[in-house]
This record gives structure tokens, sequence and C-alpha cells, in this order.
């Protein structure tokens, strides 16, 4: 407790210097009269059209803390900007997604999101809050260590770069798949108002307005307001009401203050809540009942019989389910930050502060159908976390550029883990696993679990501080070598406390010939224990690149990067036989590169070739051979990701936009030798070996493409577009159980509409997923249950949209 209120009384310092070190900037010299819009506007833009006004429209991005062209960057880098995520009909990250063929999200609710590029990231579809994020979430440079507080609506976003491969020594936190850097627009000192309204099929609506106001010469202000909402995707047979729809509001502020040209505060602070009848999963498949060894189980139907219960029809495409138990769930989240920056000249100055908190408070169906097995199974979480990062910068052009900062991270997750069990889960549960006809007679009476809640409380805490540096040796105009170092050190620790609760009948209310049998069972589903640990690390990280200028245009690099993430730790019953901590990963990743600007400005071409090797590759885990099932962190072993990726931009004539990106990815386990087995060799082997095969989570094949057609006519544009994208197949579980293997599917959209010259206003329709295609985005296998459940993509979305600046 005592290193817990030091933590918060330095935040308070940190606070306080912070403040005291603006005030110092804002009583110094003044500088000349600045201008209000310039240079933040070029800041927050990330594109901008060639000086000819003919070719390519050059992309400059802040990947490295300074302006420059994305051509002379040199990593695997792209880039999205804000107006064209809307214009087709995107407003979250997980339809973003499409659009970035490195990047890939499994889930199927605020909370159980998981993400990778490349293949490595975190997998299987699902959040273990001792599992940190292989994949840097950033939003105007605050790192989101939970993927859920980043999924909803997209509010202000000036644009979206996806950076590719270990970061660490730049950003604040240290990633070893890459980043995703969310830039909002800044408040401008010229007087605007932005107003969007769409309307779509399932009642779909979004509402969006900001007012940009000028307070006074020095201070620049924007409020925001978003309201999203739509109907359910999926029909509910038994509450018979439309599910998986949602309610979002998000309110936003936004303040500059700039007395200067050299210094300006960036404050801004965020409120958002989603709720919905939403996060559950369909049954996708039921598993068979004769196993590989030629054993005959009980499976899914002859269970349903047992407790009298009738399945609806599996047909996860029909959107239905009949899950008979609440399932409604709220995500709020909040937070405030600050930034300060300081151009003393000889160099930049930079100050990121933050304070976040986002919760997870579902209402969960435990078995995702219509029998009474467990009527919740959720994990209420309260998350908050504190990051201040202190960078200095070079400017740009000089023979040696530089940038190294300090980083202090903690955050806290508070989960609160119950399941609740009613009168099916005797019948299903304790019926022996055969298909003798006197199995479901040997069950334990109905009342043995009815009403029995298995809860744990389970906190993990990280905290974290790290150096970095990174500087860049320009010897020739066309030569140039950069290195960079990491050192982080951690502090982790964990708690872990479950005891059985509910209303459930006492022991001496049965025959003593049962007694002994339902201790145990209880004990099993609804186990007692309590422990605390916590471990200290710290390690280095470092990067190098070679980057040379083949021409003015072409622009070649190559590069080695080491990535680190810290242990893992598991906060689960120790009688599972689970390590408490998981081995820290390392990623060495290599990388070579051409970036070409060809054809008069024309054409963009870029390509790189990578190679990475994770070394105790950390995933999610679930265990099914017990009852519950227990998810869990375990290090795989080593993994590989190796392949190519290419990125192009056209414009063939006036009027035409073009855009191709693809990888090919070969993602393997280089060593998994004791891989959990399938579930076809339930109880012919408890393990296998996957060494050489494909990892999971990591399609091979991902391609993306748009096109897009403006007509000048007098006053107004009128534009058609469309994309498409295709990943192919994978499999969603760890060990690659082939029953979670999904399917390769393509996605094509369109849109279209007609706008002022200028931006005054644009009126556009759009459709997602043209050909309405059935196509998962995760499976789960379930033995105790005897089915497989997916969460499901979208079907086909349309709409209109109407904006308006002015």
């Amino acid at each position: 407790m005592n290193f817990q209120n030091a933590i918060f009384r330095a935040r308070q310092v940190r606070a306080a210097l912070l403040c005291g070190g603006a005030l110092l900037a804002m009583t110094g010299p003044a500088q000349a009269a600045r201008d209000a819009a310039g240079a933040d506007a070029a800041a927050a833009a990330p594109a901008a059209a060639d000086a000819s006004g003919d070719g390519v429209g050059e992309i400059v991005v802040t990947a490295r803390y300074r302006q420059e062209s994305a051509q002379k960057v040199p990593i695997g880098i792209t880039t999205l900007s804000g107006d064209t995520i809307s214009q087709q009909g995107a407003f979250n990250l997980k339809q973003v997604v499409q659009q970035f063929p490195s990047l890939n999200i499994q889930g199927f609710s605020g909370r159980n999101q998981t993400i990778t590029i490349r293949g490595l990231g975190t997998n299987a579809g699902g959040t273990n809050d001792g599992l940190e994020q292989g994949v840097g979430l950033y939003v105007d440079g605050v790192y989101r260590p939970r993927t859920g507080s980043v999924i909803t609506d997209l509010v202000d976003i000036d644009n979206i770069q996806l950076l590719r491969g270990p970061q660490g020594t730049l950003f604040g936190k240290n990633t070893v798949a890459g980043a995703v850097d969310i830039k909002t627009r800044l408040p401008t000192f010229e007087p605007e108002v932005v107003g969007e309204i769409s309307y779509g099929n399932y009642n779909a609506i979004r509402a969006y307005a900001s007012v940009d106001a000028k307070v006074n010469d020095d201070v620049a202000v924007r409020v925001s307001y978003l309201h999203s909402s739509r109907d359910g995707l999926i029909y509910n047979t038994v509450y018979k009401q439309d599910w998986d729809n949602f309610n979002n509001n998000a309110v936003r502020f936004d303040a500059l203050y700039k007395p200067t040209t050299n210094f300006k505060l960036r404050i801004i602070a965020d409120y958002s809540k989603q709720t919905g009848d939403m996060g559950f999963q369909s049954v996708a498949a039921v598993l068979p009942t004769v196993l590989a060894s030629g054993t005959e189980v009980r499976g899914f139907y002859r269970r349903s019989a047992d407790v009298g219960y009738v399945p609806i029809a599996i047909d996860p495409f029909a959107r239905k389910v009949d899950l008979n138990s609440g399932q409604y769930d709220k995500m709020p989240s909040w937070g405030v930050q600050a930034q300060a920056d300081l151009d003393l000249g000889t160099f930049n100055l930079t100050s990121i502060s933050a304070y976040r908190n986002w919760k997870w408070l579902p209402n969960y169906d435990g078995d995702q159908f219509g029998a009474d097995i467990a009527t919740q199974g959720i994990v209420t979480t309260r998350q908050q976390q504190v990051s201040q990062e202190f960078r200095i910068t070079s400017p740009a052009g000089k023979t040696i550029e530089y940038t190294a900062g300090l980083y202090y991270f903690w955050q806290k997750a508070n989960d609160d883990q119950l399941s609740l069990y009613a009168t099916d889960a005797s019948g299903w549960l304790t019926t022996p696993n055969t298909t003798s006809p006197t199995a479901a007679a040997s069950a334990l009476p109905e009342a043995a679990l009815n009403g029995l809640g298995a809860y744990s409380k389970v906190i993990p805490q990280t905290w974290s501080y790290a150096a970095y540096s990174q500087a860049t040796w320009n010897i020739s105009p066309r030569f140039r070598l950069t290195g960079g170092l990491r050192f982080t050190y951690e502090h982790k620790t964990g708690s872990y406390n479950a005891f059985p609760t509910g209303t459930y009948a006492s022991l001496d209310s049965f025959p003593l010939a049962q007694q002994a049998a339902i201790a145990a069972r209880r004990n099993v589903l609804a186990p007692t224990g309590s422990y605390s640990a916590s471990k200290n690390t710290n390690n280095l990280s470092w990067n190098t690149v070679a980057a040379y200028d083949l021409g003015d245009n072409i622009h070649a690099y190559a590069s080695y990067s080491r990535g680190y993430k810290s242990p893992g730790i598991n906060l689960v019953a120790q009688s599972n036989g689970v390590s408490i901590f998981v081995k820290p990963e390392r990623v060495d990743d290599y990388e070579v590169g051409v970036k070409s600007r060809l054809l008069n400005g024309h054409l963009e071409l870029n390509a790189d070739l990578f190679w990475a090797d994770d070394n105790n590759y950390q995933a999610n885990f679930v265990n099914t051979t017990v009852t519950p099932n227990v998810q869990y962190i375990t290090n795989v072993g080593k993994l590989r990701s190796r392949g190519v990726e290419v990125d192009a931009r056209a414009t063939p004539f006036d009027g035409l936009s073009l855009t191709l990106s693809g990888i090919y990815n070969d993602a393997y386990y280089v060593s998994y030798k004791r891989a959990q087995a399938p579930y076809l060799l339930t109880g012919s082997a408890a393990f296998v070996d996957l060494s050489g095969r494909p990892a999971s989570g990591a399609p091979k094949w991902s391609v993306n493409g748009t096109a897009e057609y403006v007509r000048h006519a007098g006053p107004v544009d009128v534009y058609i577009g469309g994309d498409g994208s295709y990943r192919s197949g994978f499999y969603a579980a760890v060990n690659l159980d082939p029953f979670s293997y999904v399917p390769g599917y393509a996605l094509f959209g369109l849109h279209a509409g007609v706008r002022a010259q200028g931006g005054r206003w644009d009126i556009s329709g759009w459709v997602r997923n043209l050909t309405n295609k059935d196509y998962f985005n995760t499976k789960t296998v379930n033995s105790t249950y005897g089915i497989v459940t997916a969460a499901l993509g979208e079907p086909r979305l349309y709409g209109l949209t109407l904006r308006t600046r002015f």
C-alpha cells in the first residue's frame, strides 16, 4: 500500500513539474507573431498534394516525431486519412482493419479482442489481463493497453498509421509486433463547425458534431460529440428481440494553448460509453461424438436431451441464437492527457502526461445457448493507468538527428470473475462421458449444483520504467545509419482470491452416500484459494537501420530490431498446474525494403521482405480437458513470421486514384512440442508436436485494393469508388484444432457522392460487404458443451452520409 501511495504522490509531483515547465515556457521571451494555423495544421495532416498538383499526393508522417515523407522513413508504414475511412462507411478500428492487410483483430466483445501484425501479437480472440499486447495502440501519443478502449467509434480522427515491426526505441511502450498510431485533429484558431449524420440499414444512426472556437489569440478549443446506434444483427428466439445491437455516446474536449511560436500545450479530456445486448458468440457447429480412437462420447445433442433442452437449428448465418440469460454490456471509458512541446531551436522538448480509466461491466449467459447450465459467466474489469513520457528531439536536416526519452507507465486491473450454475448444471456436467443408456442416471441430483457460484478476485499490476534513444547519422545526402537502444525495468504483482458463493443446498441435505461426490464436484467448479506473487525484470532492446537513396525517388533500407515483451502473469487456480509467471517474449526482426516514386509521380510502389523470430511466444490458451475450461497464458515456444509486403498507389490519369496493398506471411511454429491435443484426440493423447505447422491467427495471404474517380463538374466534385479485400483461412485456436479453422473470405464495398469544392458539404452513399458474404471473425472449440462457438462478421451494411463544414 505504501508503494501505491508513493506512485500516486509521484503522479502529483509530475503534474506539478509539467505545469511548472509550461509556466516557465509561457513567461519566457515572446517570439515573433505566429501563423496560428500553419505549423499545427501541417503537423496534423497525413497527406499533402504535390506542388505540381499532378501525380500521387505525398504522405507526410510524424512516426519519428518530425515531419517527413513516408517514402523516406525506413520502416514498413501504412497511413489512412480520416476522410478516406469515413467515406467508406468505416467508423471503428475493426472495420478499418480490412484496409491494413498486415493487421488482424479477432474477438467477440468489447473486452475480448486480440490484435496481431504479421501474425505476431496476441492471439485466440480472448483477453487475459496478465498478458501485455504485442501490438501497441496509441491515441495522440498515449498507450492504450486495452483493445476494447479503441475499437468503439473513432472521434476527430485525422489519420491512422500502422507501423510494422518491433517498436520501442521511439515509442513510450515497447512492443514486439508493431504499433497502431491514431492521431486526432488539432483545434484550429479559425472558428469552424463540422457536422455529420449517417443513416443506414438496421436502423443505424451516426451523428457527429464538433465546434472549433478561438478563445483568444493564445487559446483554441474544440468540443465534439458523437452518437451512434444500431439495431441488432442477430435474433434471440427466447427474448424475441434483435440482439448484437449497440448504443454509443462520446464527448471530447480538446484545448490548444500556444502563446508563442515555440511553445504549445494541448489538453484533451474524453468520455465514452458503449451499451448493448452484445458480446456473445453463436453456435457454429456441433462437435462429432466419435473420437479419432473410435471412442464414442456423449455429445451436445445427447446431453441436451438429458436435461430436457431442445436446441435450435445449428446454422450460424441464419443469425439466430437462443440465449436464455441476459447479455447486456456496458463499457465506459474516460481519460485526461496533456502534451507540452517546447522548441528551443537546437532541440525540442515534449512531455506527455495521461490518466485513463476503462471499465467492462458485462452480464453474460455463461453457456452461450438455451440450456440452464451456467446463467452467468462474467469478468467485470475496472482498469486504470497512469503514464508519463519526457522526450527530446533534434531538428531535422542535421548531420546527426536524435530522439531520446524517459517513460513511466502504471496500470492496475481489478477483475471480479463469476460463474453461476443453474438447474441443468448437474445433468450436463456430471453425467459420465459415455453413450451408456444408464449414464444420465449417474448424474448428481439437480440441487447439487443449482445456485452454486464460483467467484474470484484477480488484481494484476504493472510498474514500468524505461529510457530510450535513437539517432540517425546522415553520412552523405544519400546514405544514413540509424541506431537505437531501450532499457526497460518492470515490477509486476498479482493477487488471486477465490471462494464459492451463491445460494445452494447444504451438503447435509443430500444422502450421505452422495455428499463426498457433490463436495468434490463443487470444489472443482468453485475452488477456494488465495495467493499473491511479484516479479522484477529488466531488458535491453535495440534497432539498427541502414538507408540508401538509389535515386531521388528510390529509397532502400535494411534493418535489424530486437523487440521485447515482459513476462505474463497467470492469476488462476494453482491446482490447474499453471505457472504463475510465463517467460518474457523476445523478437529478432530482419527487414529489407524499397520505396519508390515512379512515372513522374503517378506511381508509388513500396515493398519489403521481413523475417521475425519470436522466442518464448506468449499466447492465450484454453485448456479444454478440464471442466470448467481454464484460460491462461503459456509460452508456445518459437514462432517465425516471414514474408513480403507490397504497398502501391497510382494516379493513371486525372481524377482516378488507385491503391493496392498486400502481404504474404509464412508464419509457423518453429518449435511447439507440447501443444494440447485437439478435440478429436481427447483421451488418446494429452499433447501433440506442432513444430513446423502454421501459427494460429495468421492468414497467409491478405490483400486490399481501392479505386476512386473524381470528376469536377462546375462548383462540385462527383466521385465514385470501391474497395475490396481478401484474407485467406487460418486456425483461431493456439493448438490448431481443425474445428477452429476460419475459412478465407473476400469483402467488397462501394461509395459514391457529390461534394462542394472546398469541402463545405458532402453527401454520399456507401455499402460495406456488398455481396453479403457470410464469414467468421474467430472460433472457439468448447469440448465441455460439445460445440464450436464463433463471432460472426458483419452482414451487408449500407447507408447515406451528409457532412457539412462552415
